[in-house]
């Protein structure tokens, strides 16, 4: 038995799962590309969308036989380590020689400043 899940969670998991249904249904209607999704909810409910109901879901020697090679995702190709949005990056330091004016020293103190304040 799935342990009980919250309010918010049931909430944002119905909130992803109608996104992930549309965005499919976007695939067939934009690019044209069919697509075949069965999901099974920890109660056992199943949600399922199919770009193309009359055309049955491709079984393994489908795959096979298909003309391009097929791709083939787990939950290993996405586990969570450090993502991009994790880490953020040192930007690099200014150095203006020959400053002209006031101007480019105010400019280059502004983004120090700036470059400190992301950091922290």
């Amino acid at each position: 038995m799935a342990p009980e899940v919250s309010r918010v969670k049931r909430e944002q998991l119905r909130k992803r799962l109608k996104n992930l249904l549309r965005r499919h249904n976007d695939f067939w209607r934009l690019y044209s590309i069919r697509s075949w999704v069965v999901m099974e909810m920890p109660n056992g409910r199943l949600y399922t969308y199919y770009s193309h109901p009359d055309i049955s879901v491709p079984t393994r020697q489908d795959i096979k036989k298909g003309p391009q090679r097929a791709v083939h995702k787990s939950p290993q190709d996405y586990e969570q380590g450090s993502s991009a949005s994790d880490t953020v990056p040192k930007l690099p330091a200014i150095t203006i020689l020959g400053r002209c004016n006031e101007l480019w020293g105010s400019l280059s103190q502004y983004v120090s400043r700036q470059s400190k304040i992301n950091i922290l």
